[in-house]
Order: C-alpha cells, then structure tokens, then sequence
C-alpha cells in the first residue's frame, strides 16, 4: 500500500474534487486507490469516493488490468501559475467516474489553470495478448528435466520455470504452441527410442561439463544440431555438433565444431565429408582420440586441429585433409589406400613404431606431409655432407660444388656473414 500525503478532498464540492499538491506531477491507479480508501475511513459520513476492480488472475502470472472509478468525485492537479503549462500525467490503469446517481459522465478530470493531463490508459490482456505473452516465455524453445520436470502439455509445462520431464509430452508442446525445435536440456538426457522422431530438432545442453546426452542407435536424430554437451552414442545424417565434448561416437556426415575430443573413438559413415572445424584434443599426455575412417567412402577435413589424433580403418580412396595449428597425426597401419595431407605445425608419424612419415607412399596410401617438422627434416636429408665443421665454425653448402650457404659460430651461437 502506498498512501500519498500530497492529495486532499474537497468533499463539500459535487462533484467532490481530489486534487493532487503542487509540485506533483503525476500519480498512478494503485496509489490513488491505496490514498482515498483511507480517506474514506476518515470522513465516514460521506459516501465512498472510489471502487476498483481489476488483477484477476488470467494464467500464467497475467492479470486483468486495474480499472477504477470515482464516484460523484473528479481528479485534478493542483492549478499553477503559468504562463508555460505543466504536463501531469495519470497511468497504471483506467479511470472513470460517475455523477451522484451513478451515471457516467464524459471525463474523470477536472481541469484546472496551466495543467495538461496525459492519461496512460491501460487495457487487461487480450487472448491475443496472452497467447503472445505465453509463447515469449518458452525462450524460443521447450526446456527438459527428466529429473526435476512435470509431466503434461498445458502452459506453463516446458518453459524454463516449469520444465517438462518426458520427450513425448515435448514433442505435444512444440506442436501445439506453434514453438521452434529448439530444446533446453537441464541436467542429463537419454534418446533411447525410435519414437517419438526427433528429426530437425536442435539440442542446446548447460554445457560440456553439466549436459550428458547419450543418444542409442535406435533414433531418429537426421538433421539435428547438438551445442554445450558431452555427446555418446550414434548420430544420424547431417549433424551438427558445436561446444561440445565429444566421446565415442557413430558419426555420420555433417560439422564439428570448436569441440573437444576425449580418448573415445569416433566412427566416420554415410558416404559424406565429415568436417572437424578448430578442434582440440582432450587426452593429456602421449595418447590421443581415435577417428575410425569406416572403411571406404568417407573423406575427411580437419582444419586448425590442436592436440594429438589418429587414423585407422582406411581402405577407400577418399581424400584426407589434416591441417594443424599444433598437434601430432599418428596413422594406423590399417589406413591402406587414398590421399593424406597433412599440414601446418607438427608431425606425421606412424602409429605403432613412432616413425616420421614422409612424401610419397605409404602403406598403400599417397602421403604429402607439408608439416614444420617434416620439411625440417627433408631439410637435414638434402643437406647430408654438405656440411663441414672447422674448429667452433659451421658451414653449410648450397650444392655438390661447395657453394658456401650458410656459416655459425658454435661459440658465440652468431651467424657468420657470407
């Protein structure tokens, strides 16, 4: 309750004048309402002066707006001066009034000298209103608890307040309210069945390290986008994983992107490109995550890779394109055929001796390895007894004829002009 200390009541006037003191400029419904019900209290020989009605409850934390209505009273403020008039102005609801037999009349305001009145009328919500109100509360999608979620479809069951806690009653909301396929996912969630379809939906978790979404063979998840999870089990056709911490997976075509991979093995298929974009290995130490190839028919192309990774299960002629900005490609010696090219910053080794990979063939594959650490070594190769030392100096030759290339001196680690 806010009752104002700057309204007085000419209660001997009809009808009656509530006026609001200078300076004042503005007064709102519930204030007015709250002030002149304890005049009323006061004054208990005369009539009441006000009536209100209104924030009835519409669902979903919608009310009617406040209406009320002066009875054989009008509002005013306080006149001024002048010259320049004084805006006032009256909002947080509708007013009315009645004259003393209760009929209405044309305006709640009485003027007065050098005032102008804005009223800032307000309607109670429309069924149009409120549908829009009740589909800005999902946030553009449904929001799962399998945990701590209600069961049903009525409103407010799948917004952030009131998640759902089953797939078929989402599937009921997002069809219903007309909503996005986009799903919040609080805590852990399990795709175990083949219905409901899941297909084109968009799965958005609370991050990699909250969010475990296991999804079985049995799915339909086609065309479906996954952000902020740690992500098992099989995907379907034209996938979409961003954010994510990526463990064993059936993946079959589609993007990866700026996910970790954990010491799982990923399992190509579907006879697509599967692009790993600016990824990062999650495996500390000497081991690494594992991209099974499928055999025959996937190409691959990961860009900006960091970390450790390795090849296996390569018998097609599909091409392989492995660029690093830090990091180490072991191949299996299952990978059999096809083009592997490897660039960027760190090495290509083979899996089970460690040995560097060079240019050329290997193992059935055509290798072109364009790494730092390669061409250094190509580098040491070329340039075998081309290179002398004489006391601390080391010379480095151009060619057969001894061209002098390059000179250092151990002792001071300078280079020597030539």
């Amino acid at each position: 309750m806010a009752v104002r200390n700057d309204i007085s009541i000419d209660w001997s006037l009809s009808p009656r004048i509530i006026t609001v003191d200078s300076p004042s400029i503005e007064i709102t419904m519930q204030d007015l309402y709250d002030t002149l019900r304890v005049e009323e209290t006061v004054q208990i020989d005369e009539d009441y002066i006000i009536a209100g009605a209104g924030k009835e409850p519409l669902g979903g934390g919608v009310t009617v707006g406040l209406t009320l209505t002066l009875n054989n009273a009008l509002l005013a403020f306080e006149a001024r001066s002048g010259p320049s008039y004084i805006q006032c102005r009256v909002s947080g609801g509708n007013l009315v009034a009645n004259d003393s037999n209760g009929d209405p009349v044309g305006s709640s305001i009485f003027p007065t000298a050098f005032t102008q009145i804005v009223m800032a009328n307000s309607s109670s919500a429309t069924l149009q209103e409120l549908d829009a109100i009740q589909f800005a509360s999902y946030n553009g999608g449904i929001t799962i608890d399998v945990v701590n979620g209600v069961s049903g479809e009525a409103y407010p069951t799948g917004t952030s307040q009131q998640p759902v806690n089953n797939l078929d009653d989402l599937i009921l909301i997002q069809a219903n309210q007309g909503l996005p396929k986009v799903i919040y996912i609080i805590g852990d969630l399990d795709l175990t069945a083949a219905i409901p379809s899941m297909k084109y939906y968009t799965f958005i978790g609370q991050g990699m390290d909250r969010t475990n979404l296991d999804i079985d063979v049995i799915a339909d998840v086609e065309d479906c986008a996954f952000f902020d999870a740690h992500i098992t089990g099989t995907l379907d056709g034209n996938s979409r994983l961003e954010d994510c911490l990526i463990d064993n997976l059936n993946y079959i075509k589609g993007y990866i992107k700026q996910c970790v991979l954990s010491a799982g093995v990923i399992a190509l298929g579907g006879s697509e490109t599967a692009h790993f974009l600016d990824c990062w290995s999650g495996v500390p130490g000497s081991g690494t995550p594992e991209i099974d190839m499928g055999g025959a028919g996937q190409p691959l192309a990961l860009r900006n890779y960091n970390g450790g990774i390795s090849l296996k299960n390569k018998s097609g002629s599909e091409s392989v394109s492995l660029d690093l900005n830090s990091g180490q490609v072991k191949l299996y010696s299952t990978v059999t055929s096809g083009e592997i090219v490897c660039r960027g910053v760190g090495k290509l080794i083979e899996e089970d001796t460690g040995k560097h990979i060079e240019t050329g063939t290997w193992n059935g594959a055509t290798i072109l390895n364009e790494t730092t650490e390669e061409s250094f070594a190509h580098i040491l190769k070329m340039l075998r007894n081309k290179v002398t030392k004489s006391g601390d100096v080391i010379t480095v030759y151009e060619d057969d004829d001894l061209t002098v290339w390059k000179q250092f001196n151990l002792a001071n680690g300078e280079r020597i002009p030539v």
